[in-house]
This record gives structure tokens, sequence and C-alpha cells, in this order.
């Protein structure tokens, strides 16, 4: 164990203590010593000092032979027993002074920002959770993901990403909120946390969770059909039709498969398809119903008639999609 003694009280402190546990001196500069060398020095001193005590008052002998002094055991056993104590407080004092370096209980500002379940630390690795993370502002959709510098200190010593911990995030894309997952780099941090925060397009309707599911929607039309997210403007102006009901699932649909830029992606039939289900259905096409409908396609049908086939079929899969996202189908 490796520990830092304090040059004005002498206190030993733990190797990441910034100021003395002690007297509250700063421990700038302190060198970084073994908790042996400086339990070992302690010892060497306190016998050192006992020698010279003992020097100090020498003992004159008598002319006359004498007696021989005899030996008290009680009192032998008891000097034993004092020197015993004395290294167990030496050691138990270098002990609380790695363990007062780990600080209190984590504290988190901002973002919606709560500890998970963390995993075990060892004794000198710090707990990620006992971090203080600053606040977090919302960000603004780009239609690319959106990752944060974050603020996150352990007793006012700045934290690096990749360094000492990583950041993984969850939905950091669309309009919503991103979750992000903490987890310590060893061997000086360990265990996990999770905090959130906010995708927003500064719309009142793309913005309300409620019309999240007509977000992902478009979102998705996009980028399976023209390869990309939505920009901004596209974004809030056709979740606002589809909300209000100017626009309707299929005609959305049509105007993004059916529009300029997705014909220039020169599709193949199978390709065409594929994407379709993904983008308006939320699914993969199952192998028997791609080949039929690429079958359809061979005999001469068009593509627009084909999809709108499937989409404006009474009582099918993507009626009972978009009821339950909230927007009229045809």
């Amino acid at each position: 164990m490796r520990v830092k003694v304090c040059t004005s009280c002498n206190a030993v402190n733990g190797e990441k203590a910034t100021y003395c546990r002690k007297c509250d001196s700063s421990l700038e500069g302190v060198a970084i010593v073994d908790s042996k060398v400086v339990a070992q020095e302690r010892l060497n001193n306190a016998v050192s000092k006992n020698n010279a005590k003992k020097d100090e008052n020498p003992v004159v002998m008598p002319r006359k032979p004498v007696p021989p002094t005899p030996i008290y055991w009680p009192f032998a056993v008891s000097m034993l027993s004092l020197l015993g104590m004395f290294i167990l407080i030496i050691s138990f004092a270098l002990s609380s002074g790695n363990t007062d370096d780990q600080g209190s209980a984590g504290r988190f500002s901002g973002g919606g920002a709560t500890p998970t379940a963390a995993t075990e630390t060892t004794s000198s690795a710090i707990n990620i959770s006992d971090v203080v993370i600053g606040d977090i502002a919302d960000q603004t959709y780009t239609g690319s993901e959106i990752t944060i510098p974050f603020s996150i200190s352990y007793n006012d010593v700045v934290l690096e990403e990749g360094t000492d911990y990583t950041a993984t995030y969850s939905g950091n894309t669309a309009v919503g909120t991103v979750t992000v997952t903490f987890e310590g780099i060893g061997p000086d941090y360990t265990g996990s946390f999770q905090t959130t925060y906010k995708i927003v397009s500064g719309d009142p309707v793309c913005d309300d969770p409620a019309n999240g599911e007509i977000v992902n929607f478009v979102i998705r039309m996009n980028a399976a059909m023209l390869g990309r997210a939505p920009t901004l403007e596209e974004l809030v102006d056709e979740v606002n039709r589809l909300a209000s009901g100017e626009s309707t699932g299929l005609v959305f649909a049509d105007e993004i498969m059916f529009c300029e830029e997705c014909e220039a992606r020169n599709l193949t039939d199978e390709e065409f398809l594929s994407w379709f289900y993904l983008g308006a259905l939320n699914r993969e096409a199952d192998e028997a119903g791609l080949q039929y409908n690429i079958n359809l396609l061979s005999g001469g049908m068009t593509r627009q008639d084909l999809v709108d086939n499937i989409m404006s079929a009474p009582g099918g899969e993507f009626e009972a999609f978009c009821n339950t996202i909230g927007i009229a189908p045809f």
C-alpha cells in the first residue's frame, strides 16, 4: 500500500489524497511512499528514543556485590503487550488513511444522473458511481449521433474518458431521451452508473413524448429508403403533418419511396422491398413473402401498386401499425 505522509503533522494519508485528513494541510508535491517503509521508520524512531532515554540515566553499580535483580515477569509481559498495541495502531492508521481517500457517497447533478447497480470495488480502486458529474444541457437534433464532452470529477480531480472510464450511448440520434452508461477503467476506477440527457427539435409537436413513435417512423422511413436521417426541417414538417392528420401513413411512405432521391439510388427489386419492410412495417421481410412480391414485380406489377396494395389492405399489418402509433393509415 502506498501513502502520503503530511509534512506538517506527520499524519498518514492515502496516495490520492490532496489534503491531510488530520490537519487539512495541502499534500501537493508530497512524495508517495510505501506504508511498510513508514511503519518501519516510525518503529525505528520509537526504539531510538527509548534507547536514548536509557543512556541519559546510566545505572551506577554499587561497589559491593549485590544479589541478582529478580525478573518481574508480569512487568515484562505488559511491556511486550504495549509494543504489540503500538504496532497495531500504526497499521490501523495506514489502512484508515487509504479508506479516507475514497470520499463519501456519489453525488450527481443535472441530466437525471442516477447510479445503477455498480460492481464491487477493491480496497484500492474508486467506484465510478462516486464521481460528481456536471449539468448536461438538452441537445438539438442533427440527424447524427450526439455525444457529450462530460465533466466528471472525483475529489476535485477531473477524470479522462478512455483513461479513467468509458461512455456507451443508447438512442443518441433521434429526438427523445439518451441513456449513457459509464464504466470505470481499472485499476484506479471500477463499477458503473447511468445518466440521461435529451435530444430536442425545438418543435413542441416533435418533442412531445406522446409523438415519439411518429418521430421514430419518420426517421426510420428516411433511413431505409433514402439512406440518411431527415434534416431538422424535414423531421418537423413530416411529424407535424402526420400527427395533425394532414397526411396519412400511406401518403407519407409514398412520398419517401417514390421521390427523385430514392429513385436515384437505383435499388434492385429485392433491395427496394427489403427496405420497404424495414421502413414501413418495422420488420425484416420473411423469405417467402419477399420472394412472392419479387415474382409479382417480375410479372409486370409496378412497385407503387405493389406496396400500396400491401399498405392499404383493410385490417392488414400496416393499418395495425399506424393505429398503434396514432396516425391515419390511408
